[in-house]
């Protein structure tokens, strides 16, 4: 910080420098006498006393008067010097501020060891401090979602009370909804005139600096413009990657195949640059079942895990939450813990429309399939009949297969269709094709478990798109051939390609021969483990903080309570397909849906597992749209100035000697 001063002309400073030495003479001088006529002697001695001084000065006595005038003249004389220092100012008059508030920004690996969101929030309450009474200023929180937490406005006490109450989440991070929420002014929109194809100008594009305030792990924010905004990205966190092992996948995988096994999968991030070793420990119930004391994972790498828990099915009568924990302690504790369901095993219903298809009948009549799923056949006339029409509706099935046929009416379950589009927004087929190669497919998902499709033929099929949230499972040159979407609470999975066509007279051919395949009915055995059954479909649900979940109870219930991890309880109205939608998925861990009699009808859970959140190392740049900022600390230079409190110091002292004067006179 460099100190400035201001200089007076010679003679300024003459003058100045005479009024502490005129102050202190006035002291010195003696009070003159004014003679006057009394009726008695009794004061005499007095009076001679004071005629027997004759010199103009006297003795100085201690004076706190004196004092304080002393301190008042040199304040104000110091004050004439426009005591002062270099410092910094906000480039502008109109700033937008954006704040990351998502699950990794409760690291603290900051220099003064505050998480990452409170160090944010120091550093915007020093710029906001910084602004100039006539500038402006907004602020925006974001996570995967964004919030204007306050609107521009000049008043800088709003502001930083404003940046006080944001709150650290557990969310992912999406910047992208923040962006447009702080361009909407920058970049107001344009619109014509019906009677000219003049384009106008709805707004008046204003000039913002837009300061964001992340670590950097967001998504990718693939078309951006930021026209009228200057923007500057303030990387927050350690600029070495700091070590921290997060557990990133957890789920149940239950095994229809030999021994019918249950196992629980998960899979551990390490960030750091250097290998680590933690300790796992997997609760039960909130009881120990497993420990690991020594899990190592190398350097920005990751490790599987691998629990059995085949022996806790056998006497299994009621949904256990299942818990892994990180026993070491780190920087970021959000990713140390995850939660899952174990559910009994209990019969649910299937259904499978098809004209007749033996190879479905096959797959689905073994012995371990019949264990936990009632398997039935329909022709496609059946979906026009009423009792389709009332099951689908009341969520009687579990899962429906579709063989080359889509109902008018989708059921309130999960579904697969076989060589068709379901009538659901956002799926279509995209491109015929004949003789198609399998290129690669997604075997770390549940569903594709021990199934080998790289040497499966197939003559006929599509490509196909799907809806947001899809996730392709098997490609082909041209594109996806079988994808998984969500609809509400469940999951539609679509293949592009039928496994037999029906010819005229009733006969049928072959379109591929992955019903001769060994991983043909591991498909689905594993269709039905995750999808057809509800110890199956509940385990495997993971839902991710913040997103609706739609509860389907076991039985109808005018209303259900759920309880949250943190203790909160929320009362839930069905809707017209007797389902529930809950929306205060806020916070990780295992909530219970209660029924109105408080028995527990269910347990979801909800876990972040996000690798992005994970990866605590801080981003140095940061990619909007086209344009790649670099983090930076841009400000331009401003004077502040130090002469205005020591007039107020004065003002104060001299206020003071009036005030000891006054009770000396009076008193």
């Amino acid at each position: 910080m460099k100190f400035l001063i201001n200089t007076l002309p010679g003679y300024q400073w003459l003058i100045l420098g005479l009024v502490p030495p005129l102050i202190f003479l006035l002291y010195f001088l003696k009070l003159r006498r004014v003679p006057l006529e009394v009726p008695s002697t009794y004061l005499w001695t007095k009076a001679v006393e004071d005629m027997h001084v004759n010199s103009i000065w006297q003795r100085l006595r201690k004076n706190l008067l004196l004092l304080l005038q002393m301190i008042a003249a040199a304040l104000l004389i110091v004050s004439c010097l426009r005591p002062g220092c270099q410092g910094e100012a906000l480039a502008g008059d109109r700033f937008i501020f954006i704040v990351d508030q998502s699950s990794s920004m409760s690291a603290t690996d900051t220099e003064n060891g505050l998480s990452r969101l409170e160090e944010s929030k120091k550093q915007i309450t020093t710029l906001i401090e910084r602004m100039k009474s006539s500038d402006a200023a907004m602020i925006i929180s974001f996570s995967d979602r964004a919030i204007v937490e306050q609107s521009y406005t000049k008043n800088k006490s709003l502001l930083k009370r404003k940046i006080k109450l944001i709150k650290q989440t557990e969310r992912g991070s999406d910047i992208q909804e923040a962006l447009l929420a702080a361009s909407g002014l920058a970049n107001p929109g344009r619109t014509s005139d019906r009677n000219s194809s003049i384009d106008v100008q709805v707004a008046e594009a204003l000039d913002a600096t837009l300061y964001i305030f992340s670590d950097g792990a967001v998504k990718r924010v693939p078309t951006f413009s930021l026209g009228n905004l200057t923007p500057e990205y303030r990387p927050i966190g350690s600029i070495d990657p700091p070590l921290n092992v997060g557990i990133t996948a957890f789920s149940i995988n239950d095994q229809m195949d030999v021994g019918g096994q249950v196992q629980i999968f998960a899979r551990l991030q390490n960030s750091g640059m250097e290998d680590a070793s933690v300790g796992v420990s997997l609760y039960v119930d909130d009881e120990l079942q497993d420990a690991r004391g020594s899990v190592n994972v190398a350097g920005l790498g990751s490790a599987s895990l691998q629990f059995d828990l085949t022996s806790l099915m056998a006497g299994l009568e009621e949904a256990t939450p299942i818990r892994l924990e990180i026993d070491d302690k780190d920087i970021y504790l959000q990713d140390n813990v995850a939660h899952c369901i174990l559910n009994p095993p209990s019969i649910a219903n299937v259904l499978i429309v098809s004209d007749y298809n033996k190879y479905l009948d096959l797959a689905t009549s073994t012995e371990e399939i019949q264990k936990v799923a009632s398997v039935k056949f329909e022709d496609r006339e059946y979906l026009k009949n009423s009792e389709y029409a009332e099951r689908a509706t009341l969520g009687y099935y579990d899962l429906v297969i579709f063989d080359q046929c889509v109902p008018e009416q989708m059921p309130v379950c999960n579904t697969l269709f076989w060589g068709a589009i379901p009538n659901v927004e956002g799926w279509k087929a995209d491109k015929e094709l004949e003789t198609i190669p399998i290129v690669d497919f997604d075997a770390t998902h549940p569903l594709m478990f021990a199934t080998n499709l790289n040497n499966v033929n197939i003559l006929k099929g599509q490509t196909l798109s799907g809806p947001q949230g899809r996730l392709s499972l098997v490609d082909s040159v041209e594109g996806s051939v079988m994808m998984i979407a969500p609809r509400g609470g469940f999951e539609d999975i679509v293949i592009g390609f039928p496994l037999i066509e029906y010819l005229e007279g009733g006969d049928t051919s072959i379109n591929t021969d992955w019903p001769q395949k060994l991983s043909f009915p591991l498909f689905v055995q594993n269709l039905i483990s995750l999808y057809g059954t509800r110890s199956g479909a509940n385990g495997s649900r993971s839902t991710v903080p913040g997103d609706a979940i739609t509860i389907r109870t076991r039985s109808p219930f005018p209303s259900v309570n759920v309880k949250g991890p943190k203790g909160d309880s929320s009362k839930l109205l069905p809707r017209a397909d007797s389902n529930y939608v809950y929306t205060q998925t806020d916070h990780a861990g295992v909530y219970e849906v209660r029924a109105s009699d408080n028995e527990i009808d269910q347990m979801f859970a909800v876990n972040l597992l996000d690798r992005l959140e994970s990866d605590l190392a801080v981003r140095a740049e940061l990619k909007l749209g086209y344009e790649e900022i670099s983090g930076k600390v841009s400000s331009a230079p401003a004077r502040k100035d130090f002469w205005t409190w020591l007039i107020l110091a004065a003002l104060a002292v001299i206020t003071a000697e009036w005030f000891i004067y006054n009770r000396r006179v009076f008193i």
